[in-house]
């Protein structure tokens, strides 16, 4: 008779990111755009942005910080069963980008596949990346990769001309990697996804079968990142009307409380519904972390290098519990909680 074994736990066993060379503060990008950026993103803790090199694509952040986060975890490249790409802003259409970054980076044993949920992506990865440890034995070690290159998409010219407007002050490129393994004790405890599709004409990169590529639009600039010309807009409260409810059901979906989170890790675009979603939780700002105002933010990227920021602050120990918490155009919201062990 067989029997059937309990699911492996999975722990984040490694942590990486990367930041491309060039650095644009917001009143070098309000000089190109002549606009008043600082202004517009006083109250939103975005304080720079990093731009990729015109040679440089998703696929090589991606491998950097990979690489960086297999370091951190003692393994080589040999050792990983499966890459997970989270992305918006992959190399092509197709092929998956994840199978560019296989080859760069010698995972030579490691199936691939990419995800795109917008800049809540990568949290939806990690929760995929610890449910294949649960299920499948023959995966034991994985890469999650939020990967970042919006700026290759932004109209930096004058404002008044600009086909993506204030859009164009809020991103930055960049990659945060997190490897996933088997644990003894439990890491991942939980995960939660909301999802609102009737906002998916707000905004966006709208190409693709839905709006096919014409030398017209090109010549129009409707190809960069821009608001839908049905102009739905999502209210300003999206997120705080939402967030402080998913994160209840996630924690309270494992019986517990918000108030025994370390850490609330949130999309790194507007400080203010960070600090309002925390309020409405009943918890203060010393249990978050923010990193926008010195790396940018880099979309899928932005909650791992708030983690890899956080870690290397030492403001994570052993047991702690982690919440990452993101949403993403669409509108996609959700969240994934760990135990640090």
């Amino acid at each position: 008779m067989s029997t059937i074994s309990k699911p492996r736990a999975a722990r984040i066993s490694g942590v990486g990111m990367y930041l491309p060379e060039e650095r644009i503060t917001n009143q070098a990008l309000g000089e190109m755009m002549r606009y008043d950026v600082e202004e517009y993103l006083a109250d939103k803790g975005i304080g720079v942005r990093h731009r990729a090199a015109p040679d440089e694509a998703t696929s090589d952040m991606a491998v950097h910080a990979a690489r960086d986060a297999l370091s951190q975890a003692g393994l080589a490249p040999e050792d990983v069963d499966l890459i997970i790409l989270a992305t918006d802003t992959p190399d092509f259409v197709s092929p998956p980008t994840s199978a560019v970054i296989q080859h760069k980076l010698g995972a030579t044993h490691a199936g691939v596949f990419d995800i795109n949920a917008a800049c809540t992506d990568e949290t939806i990865a990690m929760a995929i990346a610890a449910h294949y440890i649960a299920l499948d034995p023959a995966i034991n070690h994985v890469v999650v990769v939020g990967a970042y290159g919006m700026t290759k998409w932004l109209d930096w010219g004058p404002y008044a001309e600009s086909a993506s407007k204030v859009l164009a002050m809020l991103f930055s490129d960049g990659a945060g990697a997190v490897i996933l393994s088997p644990s003894e004790e439990e890491g991942y405890l939980a995960s939660k996804m909301l999802t609102e599709g009737s906002y998916w004409d707000t905004y966006g990169i709208y190409l693709g079968t839905g709006c096919p590529p014409t030398g017209e639009m090109i010549a129009n600039k409707q190809h960069y990142l821009r608001f839908h010309e049905h102009a739905h807009r999502v209210p300003g409260d999206f997120n705080i009307a939402r967030w402080p409810e998913l994160l209840r059901r996630t924690v309270e979906s494992v019986d517990l409380t918000p108030d025994d989170l370390k850490l609330v890790l949130m999309n790194q675009v507007e400080f203010q519904t960070v600090r309002a979603t925390l309020e409405a939780v009943g918890l203060s700002m010393e249990r978050t972390h923010w990193v926008a105002d010195r790396f940018g933010y880099a979309g899928s990227a932005s909650v791992f290098m708030a983690l890899y920021d956080a870690l290397e602050r030492r403001m994570i120990e052993p047991g702690d519990l982690v919440a990452f918490c993101t949403s993403g155009a669409g509108f996609v919201l959700s969240t994934a909680l760990f135990r640090w062990v």
